[in-house]
């Protein structure tokens, strides 16, 4: 118990000396830009961070606030999902509601991470009061994302769902694909089809994102360590770009519609390791946490579930998206990365007190 916990302080010491370093560099760099503006924002920005991480440190934190702020996730999210669905009512079937968002995929992304959650709450922590307006909260989540018609989003949520129900009951699993069937059979003729697309290679926006992908395989051929640089994409893909390409030679292609690509392109191999190594870092710790949260406490099961099926339905999605682009998306998965870690602390501060 003393070795994990004087373990456990190197590893958070060295953490805040990576931090601090990372804050100066980040001012630095603030400071020598050539916009007063942005110079102010940034500085406020990292001012605010500090003074959250400075009081997270201080304050004890317990798993059960953090599911608090679930149930408002949650709860903020069904009303969001109300207004895209009326969107839809609106402007008509063939309409791809986006909610409060500018564009739909936006949309999408977030109602995904959330009905992620809410299914893992209704698995792993069931109460009566609880399913009486979760069930509810997640039919209207899910009818909204449907509503979206992003295919890649669907992918993400079913192979979320497929590891919250594999850590629950295997036993579920296997009613997995008659869920699908279900809402196969009630969806709209146009989602219907939509849906079924998927499997079509020859559908355009297919074709365009297997032309995007070999365009940026070539770009990682030829720039294979450091990448071409981020940002430099629409500059640089024009020259990558196949004569034969279905993509409209005036568009502006600013991302390769595949985060592993794209971050090859733009980072090099070796970025992409690095970018790897912080995801794999995150499931094992992730892991680990889930294997030592004792079976009664299904609230802490429901957050670290919960966190695990998001992130995998994220980079499911981000295998036919630059999800990474999407900044709305990207907070809400970095907030729920969290989620296991709150738990974990929350263990160790109480086998503090116990002892």
């Amino acid at each position: 118990m003393l070795v994990h916990s004087t373990q456990s302080q190197r590893i958070q010491q060295i953490l805040e000396r990576v931090i601090v370093g990372a804050l100066f560099v980040y001012v630095v760099c603030s400071v020598i830009s050539i916009s007063a503006m942005q110079t102010a924002y940034i500085l406020a920005l990292v001012a605010w961070a500090t003074r959250v991480y400075l009081q997270g440190n201080a304050r004890q934190l317990h798993w059960e606030r953090a599911t608090t702020l679930i149930w408002v996730l949650i709860a903020t999210s069904t009303l969001m999902a109300l207004y895209g669905l009326s969107q839809s009512l609106t402007h008509g079937i063939d309409f791809r509601a986006r909610g409060t968002m500018s564009i739909y995929m936006t949309f999408a992304g977030i109602l995904m991470l959330v009905d992620l959650m809410t299914v893992a709450q209704l698995l792993f922590r069931t109460h009566r009061l609880q399913m009486f307006w979760a069930v509810p909260a997640m039919l209207i989540i899910t009818a909204a994302l449907l509503m979206t018609q992003t295919r890649s989003a669907w992918c993400g949520l079913i192979a979320g769902c497929c590891v919250i129900f594999g850590l629950r009951n295997k036993v579920f699993l296997l009613a997995l694909p008659l869920v699908v069937l279900v809402i196969l059979l009630l969806i709209p003729q146009t989602i219907k089809i939509r849906a079924l697309s998927i499997l079509d290679r020859r559908e355009i926006t297919a074709q365009e994102r297997l032309s995007m992908w070999s365009s940026g395989l070539r770009i990682i051929r030829d720039h294979p360590w450091t990448g071409i640089g981020m940002g430099a994409m629409a500059r640089i893909y024009p020259r990558y770009r196949e004569p034969d390409s279905p993509v409209n030679p005036t568009r502006r292609i600013g991302h390769l519609h595949n985060n592993v690509i794209q971050i090859a392109a733009e980072r090099g191999l070796l970025g992409l390791a690095c970018w790897l190594w912080i995801w794999l870092a995150y499931g094992y710790q992730t892991w680990r946490i889930y294997g030592r949260v004792g079976p009664e406490d299904t609230g802490a099961k429901a957050l670290v579930v919960g966190s695990l099926a998001s992130v995998i339905g994220f980079h499911i999605e981000g295998l036919f998206e630059h999800t990474f682009g999407d900044s709305e998306v990207i907070t809400l998965t970095y907030f729920l990365m969290a989620l296991p870690f709150v738990v974990q602390r929350a263990r160790l501060s109480g086998q503090a007190l116990d002892s």
